[in-house]
């Protein structure tokens, strides 16, 4: 064991397909089929807009709907895009995360502008619609934002994945 560790090469040997040492600016990307990639997006997107569901109808009589759908957004997207990182894509270091979340928010803003622009259309049209008619447009908004996302996601914050 000790002689690992004063082995520099013993350091840089693979584990897993990828190098131990991830701070190396040679390690590799990870590789992940289309397949896992939706796969992983479907479960997290699942999470996600569930958890987003649950602030907004918890800050909702408080905060008001377009102030309850901004801060269940912004929350929910860095998770969003933190559990693409890993579960998505299999990006398991650090470097690029700020750069990743960054951009994480401005796709979370093309979500936020269908959310909202869905919630001022709903309460246009029907001014006394209830909180399950907010939701579901809020949920029928997200599936369009999550496909915009997914493509986002993998041709724009992780293009890097793919090459």
């Amino acid at each position: 064991m000790a002689s690992d560790i004063a082995d520099p090469a013993a350091a840089a040997r693979p584990v897993g397909g990828l190098l131990s040492d991830s701070s190396t600016p040679e390690a590799p990307q990870p590789r992940t089929s289309l397949r896992q990639q939706i796969g992983g997006f479907l479960i997290v997107g699942a999470i996600c807009t569930a958890a987003s569901l649950a602030i907004f109808t918890a800050l909702r009589p408080l905060a008001g709907t377009q102030w309850a759908n901004l801060i269940a957004l912004v929350l929910t997207s860095v998770l969003n895009t933190e559990l693409n990182r890993r579960h998505s894509w299999s990006i398991r270091d650090r470097r690029h995360w700020f750069a990743d979340q960054s951009k994480g928010l401005w796709v979370m803003f093309l979500a936020l502008l269908l959310t909202s622009s869905s919630l001022l259309l709903l309460h246009t049209v029907n001014p006394r619609s209830t909180v399950m008619d907010e939701v579901l447009t809020i949920t029928a908004a997200n599936v369009l934002a999550a496909l915009t996302r997914f493509l986002l996601l993998r041709y724009w914050i992780f293009r890097r994945v793919r090459r």
